[in-house]
């Protein structure tokens, strides 16, 4: 069964090409995980809703630019280098259309900082039986493959691994691209009563993860401001021009949840996390 089949829905390929371990090889594809969803806003002419379009300008001599005109350039501080495209095609990643699974390790050692877009791995024949091989192989290790893809005209680093019974391959950044803490939390030293009483509290708020429990509410708020407004519109023209009746359109209802309390730190540490476990045991979540 493939992606398709257990991910209804349109999914567009953006990118075809091989999965080769070893002398291995089989032929996939790539979808994006994550889909565009809500009402997209864009900026408009108040007085007659005309889109505003950002025109190229020249800074220095306010001359509009044509495509034609512009160039790529880097601002050195003692001036600007311009960079050709016939120097930038030599940088770029070889025509290769495989996904080089590079090496493997424990999925745990990939720290999820690392992690960016997400595409699924769908095999197209006569790749299905290599693809279960190895999906299952890894599942069955806890373990991932470190792979080398051409994407974008660029040569990134990824991640391949199971999910749900198909392979996932997740971009990973450089390891130069990830900063460092520049700040230091000061150690504090915790009372065993503390201690004792924030793992209770930990205890008692453990449950499995499932992220269909948490909603857009700001997704939802605006689709509803704007089916009203929409409504609203429509109303305006029934009673400029009526015509037959109809049933308005339904606005679906947004539970946006209140806003919790800032924690409380220092001395009053104790009394928190007292109240925060007779709020549990209480059923008051």
């Amino acid at each position: 069964m493939g992606v398709r089949a257990l991910y209804p829905g349109v999914m567009r390929a953006t990118w075809r090409g091989s999965v080769t371990v070893g002398l291995v090889s089989f032929p996939v594809r790539l979808t994006p995980v994550r889909q565009e969803r809500g009402v997209r806003l864009h900026q408009v002419h108040r007085v007659d809703g005309g889109r505003v379009r950002h025109r190229r300008v020249c800074e220095l001599c306010g001359e509009e630019l044509e495509a034609a005109d512009l160039a790529r350039g880097h601002d050195s501080g003692a001036g600007v280098v311009l960079v050709e495209d016939e120097e930038l095609a030599g940088l770029r990643a070889l025509p290769s259309r495989a996904v080089e699974v590079v090496q493997f390790c424990p999925g745990g050692q990939v720290d999820p900082v690392l992690l960016g877009r997400a595409y699924y791995l769908e095999p197209e024949e006569p790749g299905t039986g290599s693809y279960s091989v190895l999906r299952e192989v890894l599942e069955r290790g806890g373990l991932v493959g470190i792979a080398r893809v051409p994407l974008r005209a660029r040569e990134v680093v990824a991640v391949v691994r199971p999910r749900g019974g198909v392979l996932v391959l997740q971009v990973l950044a450089w390891a130069e691209e990830v900063r460092e803490p520049d700040f230091v939390v000061p150690v504090a030293v915790s009372g065993e009563r503390e201690l004792g009483l924030a793992a209770s509290l930990v205890g008692a708020m453990t449950e499995d993860f499932d992220p269909a429990a948490f909603s857009d509410a700001y997704a939802a708020g605006l689709s509803r401001v704007v089916a009203d407004k929409v409504a609203e519109r429509q109303r305006e023209r029934e009673r400029a021009e009526p015509a037959g009746p109809g049933e308005p359109a339904e606005v679906p209802e947004v539970d946006i949840p209140a806003s919790r309390a800032p924690g409380e730190t220092g001395g009053e540490l104790l009394a928190a996390l007292r109240r925060s476990l007779e709020r549990l045991r209480g059923g008051r979540r």
